[in-house]
């Protein structure tokens, strides 16, 4: 791991917790934080963790809310339950990029854990990256298509003349093509 990594542990105190913090140690975490699950929501909207583990049930909840909570906010989730709820657990949470590990933990199956959870975490940031740039060409070429019918309907000239127009106001101004679409749109539309 090159990076500096945090995670956050939301477990009762217990060998349990004990096992996972010294296994997220040797895994590298660099920030290991841990609570109880009291003000849960209160560390989580005050800090960015890359990874939330939840060991439940908690001492004032069982967790599950906690864990959406934590997925909404783009981190990487681990659930630690009972082997016997882990089924129903999995089907609660459903569509959560969550990952369900049953106890009693294995130290190797919980390092693989981290290191797949972090490594999903990653595409899903990777493609919500790449999705919010897409969007942003599309309302940039929408822009610009918008610029180009105010242009053949104020100026009754073909769409491929407005595209030229377009294109020789941003090089004569030496902006892109978008800001020149902007320009023409304050002028035309008021």
């Amino acid at each position: 791991m090159s990076e500096k990594q945090s995670i956050i542990i939301f477990s009762p105190e217990g060998e349990t917790l004990d096992n996972i913090t010294l296994t997220a140690k040797e895994y590298g975490f660099n920030d290991i934080s841990v609570s109880d699950g009291v003000g849960a929501r209160d560390l989580l909207r005050q800090n960015r963790y890359d990874m939330v583990f939840v060991n439940t049930p908690l001492e004032n909840e069982f967790g599950l809310d906690l864990a959406a909570a934590a997925c909404g906010q783009g981190c990487g989730v681990i659930i630690s339950a009972a082997s016997k709820l882990c089924g129903d657990i999995s089907k609660k949470i459903g569509a959560l990029n969550a990952f369900v590990l049953p106890r009693p933990l294995n130290k190797q199956l919980l390092l693989q854990t981290f290191r797949f959870v972090l490594a999903v975490r990653k595409n899903e940031n990777d493609l919500y990256s790449k999705n919010s740039e897409l969007e942003k060409k599309l309302q940039d070429t929408k822009l610009v298509d918008r610029a180009k019918c105010v242009l053949v309907e104020y100026l009754r000239i073909s769409e491929q003349d407005a595209h030229r127009q377009i294109q020789k106001r941003a090089m004569d101004m030496r902006i892109p093509l978008v800001a020149a679409a902007r320009e023409i749109l304050k002028t035309y539309e008021m």
